[in-house]
């Protein structure tokens, strides 16, 4: 199993416990206690559907992201306390997609255990969805308890909703690409880099701006971390195919069974002898795809050559994200740990 980076985890527990004070203030401020609230809890992985405490949280990447954005500007622990409230308002984004999603991709599972939408149903899980995005808001506004300027927060905040509507247009895309048996590489590339690269770019940009950063700083680590997320994203789709389920927590048959246009996919689709690429376009026409047409396709990727094709576009990715880095000139260190946050992407399991 590839080791977690120190910088992932570092400020975890601080994260956690804004993101709770805030999950705490807004269910207090409406003045009733409604089920909604333990629903967002068991969103973000504190409790489990009867109550009880649990902890299935995610990797917190995007925080992690948002304070090494804080590091890469300044050392002052007085920037690092505003960053705090960025890196929480970006992981309570990041979970709210991954509610729609799994209701959309009609996906059971998640990190492990049974998804929103099978246990509170459709409707009740949009409404949590919906809550835990407000919750965002919320979190990047408690900033002013930590002293950010205004001008720091309203920055903050417009880059945030941008990147929230870029998320939302790759994943429109994400779902037309279901539909459509021509998508290009670089149509793929153009999705991930808003579905995933999105966050993590903003991540980076609003740990930098509540630190401090000019705009022209911030913009050069939001462009690095796009291409971050394009690693990222290609790394995910390969785990979709070859990962371990256990580990992953979900089952490596939902995105062939959906059809999904992954990297892994779409690349045997354009290069792959014509046999294989038949055979896969044949399998992607079908109604349903049976136990056998999933191992087939298993079987055929497999044999194109599509895993060495991805690990090395996710590689190409990975060096771009480094490039990108320097551009905002950074601290040394951050530099180093940020480089490091990127290694674990490119070779993760999980």
């Amino acid at each position: 199993m590839t080791a977690l980076p120190d910088a992932l985890s570092r400020h975890a527990a601080a994260v956690e416990a804004e993101m709770r004070a805030t999950v705490d203030a807004a269910a207090a401020g409406g003045g009733l206690d409604l089920p909604i609230h333990d629903m967002a809890r068991y969103t973000l992985g504190w409790i489990d559907q009867h109550g009880q405490p649990a902890q299935a949280a995610g990797k917190r990447a995007r925080p992690a992201l948002c304070m090494l954005g804080a590091a890469a500007i300044s050392d002052d622990p007085a920037t690092h306390a505003r960053a705090l409230h960025g890196a929480a308002a970006v992981e309570f984004v990041h979970n709210f997609s991954l509610v729609h999603d799994d209701i959309q991709d009609q996906d059971e599972q998640r990190r492990g255990r049974p998804t929103v939408w099978t246990i509170w149903g459709v409707s009740q899980a949009i409404n949590a969805g919906d809550a835990v995005r407000e919750l965002a808001d919320l979190a990047l506004l408690r900033a002013r308890n930590a002293g950010a300027p205004a001008e720091a927060i309203l920055d903050a905040a417009a880059r945030l909703n941008s990147a929230t509507l870029r998320m939302i247009e790759g994943q429109y895309l994400d779902l037309t690409f279901e539909q459509r048996l021509d998508v290009e590489l670089e149509e793929y590339l153009q999705m991930v880099e808003r579905k995933t690269g999105a966050m993590m770019g903003v991540s980076l940009a609003i740990g930098a701006t509540l630190a401090g950063a000019s705009a022209q700083q911030a913009d050069a680590l939001q462009l690095a971390g796009q291409r971050l997320g394009r690693c990222f994203q290609i790394r995910d789709d390969w785990l979709g195919v070859w990962g371990d389920a256990a580990a992953l927590g979900k089952s490596t048959d939902s995105d062939i069974r959906r059809k999904k246009k992954a990297y892994p996919v779409l690349w045997t689709l354009r290069n792959a002898p014509v046999g294989a690429r038949d055979a896969l376009l044949d399998a992607w026409r079908l109604d349903e795809l049976s136990d056998e047409d999933v191992s087939a396709v298993h079987s055929l990727l497999d044999e194109s050559g599509a895993s060495e094709a991805a690990n090395e576009a996710a590689e190409h990715e990975y060096e771009a994200f480094r490039s990108a880095l320097l551009d905002c000139r950074p601290r040394a260190q951050a530099v180093v740990e940020l480089e490091a946050v990127a290694a674990f992407s490119l070779q993760r399991d999980r």
